[in-house]
């Protein structure tokens, strides 16, 4: 019975070990540059859904292709952008999305849509900080400009997400090219995988090996050591019988043995 629970514990570690290592595979993350301006981030796969254009050499994570589109998040927005506006590229950029803000001269609003008539989302004063993702052409509400900026407001715990025009904004902060650039692979590569364990270094490999080995070690050890001591036991046991001598009618102990 002894030898069953200890085969069947082998096997036990073997499967555990070989799940951890072997079989650990994760989905490769690939992201795509805006190289082009004219990049639009879409609500849903269509042209009719644009919220706003990503600015210029920025990236988004793509996740899977539906028809003409990427489905992409970003800056932790989710959408579509079109293939053949973006470069997917081979590589994880330091700064994928652009880190701008800017403050209003002018107490304003948040509005659902790039135009004074939609929703008010909320209202917006001077002394905020509001965080820009990106330009749409809206409602004409000066001569030079109908320019309106996606943008977000943290107000607590609540996220709200619309547009503010461009003419009640203080400068917009500098947003500088993004420079990083990797290998431009095709959309097939979105279904490769890659071992988790085969992307370990090899030292990082070899601890994972001992770690898993030692607990595997230690549980064999405890349970083959009872099994070792009895054995041991019943053997000085038998070695510590004193020796009978036989007569012709009975039997007497050896002295040496007493």
């Amino acid at each position: 019975m002894r030898k069953i629970i200890i085969y069947v514990a082998i096997l036990m570690l073997i499967m555990l070990s070989s799940n951890s290592i072997t079989y650990a595979e994760v989905e490769k993350v690939f992201y795509a540059k805006a190289t082009t301006s004219g990049t639009c981030f879409c609500e849903t796969p269509s042209e009719n859904s644009v919220l706003f254009e990503i600015p210029t050499s920025y990236f988004v994570q793509v996740e899977y292709v539906v028809d003409d589109y990427y489905k992409v998040s970003y800056d932790g927005l989710q959408g579509y952008v079109k293939k053949d506006k973006v470069s997917l590229m081979n590589g994880t950029p330091t700064t994928p999305y652009a880190q701008a803000t800017f403050k209003l001269f002018v107490p304003y609003s948040l509005y659902q849509s790039p135009s004074q008539t939609s929703l008010e989302i909320c209202k917006l004063s001077t002394d905020m900080t509001i965080k820009y993702y990106g330009a749409k052409a809206g409602q004409q509400l000066t001569s030079k400009s109908n320019i309106w900026y996606y943008s977000s407001i943290t107000d607590g715990e609540n996220i709200f997400y619309g547009y503010v025009f461009s003419g009640t904004t203080d400068h917009l902060s500098n947003i500088p090219t993004n420079n990083e650039s990797f290998e431009i692979v095709n959309e097939d590569a979105l279904n490769s995988t890659t071992s988790e364990f085969t992307a370990l270094s090899t030292g990082t490999k070899i601890i994972l090996i001992i770690a898993i080995s030692i607990p595997s070690l230690l549980i064999l050890y405890f349970l083959i050591k009872p099994s070792r001591i009895m054995q041991m036991n019943k053997k000085k046991s038998t070695d510590k019988q004193p020796r009978k001598i036989r007569h012709k009618d009975y039997f007497e102990y050896d002295e040496n043995d007493l």
